[in-house]
């Protein structure tokens, strides 16, 4: 199957508009069943798991260059047993994070295995969907997307509208990852029918780990960006961190959605650079932002009325997305940027920017919250971004610059 960034971004986006579209309809539900206490709980928990999956060395991004440069069937095989056992690893070991970061919260002790199970079985999701980005097949990649995605949106919101505590909502969403999971590895034997005959190979692992942990550190770093406000405001105030998880939610899906063209960017920009495509994309993701900053100041408020029902939720959320949706025109553009870096052989250089970014918005926010509260961790992160943004993308300019003319 040759392959199509047009059907891969198309792929991709739809998947991301799908999880969208179930995150709007759940929220609301999940918050009016599950009360604001729970729903703070099921959204920390949630970005726990999403935390620690960014402690996987880098790998994903790795494992994909790798098979998109490596062609010799032999070579195949042993890189695949090789990032195999290396996903494992790293799966057990985020799982072993996850449950002790979320010791300190007196859940019931279901969770904590629910959790470990959850953590473990999304490395292993997260290993088979190398293969589906590095040859193109996207609707197979996005498998992830619309069964876990299912899982924890409209799954969970009838669960929760049918009396289901947490346990049982963390339970199905493992039932959805491992559906993928099968789902997955079942595609991957048509490329690997027999994984097992092959012998990992140490070298070949040390040249994984050794270019995934040079973009490792930008990944954790952005991880850590998106979730460690909800550790910060979770002590203050579950009000605070419900608010906080649903405003940020929406801008992070959205992002996420700009994600998805990255994704299916990187195999190419892996291949070779692609400068005049990376521009105009970056024009119309920009122009698209700035557009729905004027949308929602028409018409934001009275949807989030509409949306969240609670007059007190309903002034909280809207305050803190009056200010993200300026945070969102500045990091809008940081997807593409660090995808086009990571190609190119630069993963260190994301790295770099990312550590500096969040460094600089933590420091910031512990500043400002005693003082703003909820807003505090939205106005660190969009002083942060403006100061690193417009660097990341001259930065990204002179890298793509240098690689068009190695070309001529």
């Amino acid at each position: 199957m040759s392959y199509s960034l047009s059907r891969a971004t198309s792929w991709n986006l739809a998947g991301y508009l799908y999880l969208i579209l179930a995150s709007f309809i759940s929220t609301p539900i999940l918050l009016s069943h599950l009360g604001v206490t729970r729903f703070g709980q099921y959204a920390l928990i949630i970005a726990t798991l999403t935390l620690v999956s960014a402690f996987d060395l880098g790998l994903p991004q790795a494992v994909v260059r790798a098979l998109v440069r490596t062609t010799l069937p032999t070579s195949r095989q042993q890189l695949w047993a090789t990032s195999s056992i290396l996903f494992v690893t790293t799966g057990l070991i985020s799982a072993a994070v996850a449950t002790i970061i979320l010791a300190s919260y007196h859940l019931p002790v279901s969770i904590y295995y629910l959790v470990f199970a959850l953590t473990l079985v999304n490395s292993l999701v997260s290993h088979y969907m190398t293969l589906p980005q590095s040859t193109g097949h996207f609707g197979y990649y996005n498998a992830k997307t619309f069964l876990v995605g299912t899982g924890n949106t409209l799954l969970a919101a009838y669960l929760s509208m049918v009396g289901q505590g947490i346990p049982t909502i963390l339970a199905t969403i493992l039932f959805c990852y491992l559906l993928t999971l099968f789902f997955l590895a079942y595609f991957s034997l048509k490329f690997f029918p027999r994984p097992w005959y092959y012998t990992p190979q140490l070298k070949l692992a040390k040249s994984l780990v050794s270019f995934g942990l040079r973009n490792q550190v930008g990944k954790v770093a952005g991880q850590i960006q998106a979730q460690y406000a909800k550790y910060l405001l979770a002590p203050v105030s579950s009000l605070f961190l419900s608010a906080y998880a649903i405003s940020t939610g929406l801008t992070q899906k959205l992002a996420g959605a700009v994600s998805q063209v990255a994704t299916a960017l990187y195999p190419q920009v892996s291949a070779r650079p692609i400068r005049p495509l990376y521009y105009r994309l970056q024009f119309a993701l920009i122009a698209l932002a700035l557009i729905g900053i004027i949308i929602y100041s028409f018409f934001g408020y009275a949807f989030i009325s509409w949306w969240l029902h609670d007059p007190t939720l309903v002034e909280l959320v809207d305050s803190a997305l009056r200010v993200l949706v300026w945070n969102f025109v500045l990091l809008i553009p940081t997807p593409l940027a660090s995808t086009v870096l990571d190609g190119l052989g630069h993963p260190g250089t994301t790295s770099l920017f990312a550590t500096l970014t969040l460094a600089l918005e933590i420091t910031l926010a512990l500043l400002l919250l005693p003082r703003l509260g909820l807003l505090a961790p939205i106005y660190a992160n969009l002083i942060a971004l403006s100061l690193t943004t417009p660097i990341l993308l001259y930065v990204t300019d002179k890298y793509l610059l240098q690689s068009s003319h190695a070309l001529r």
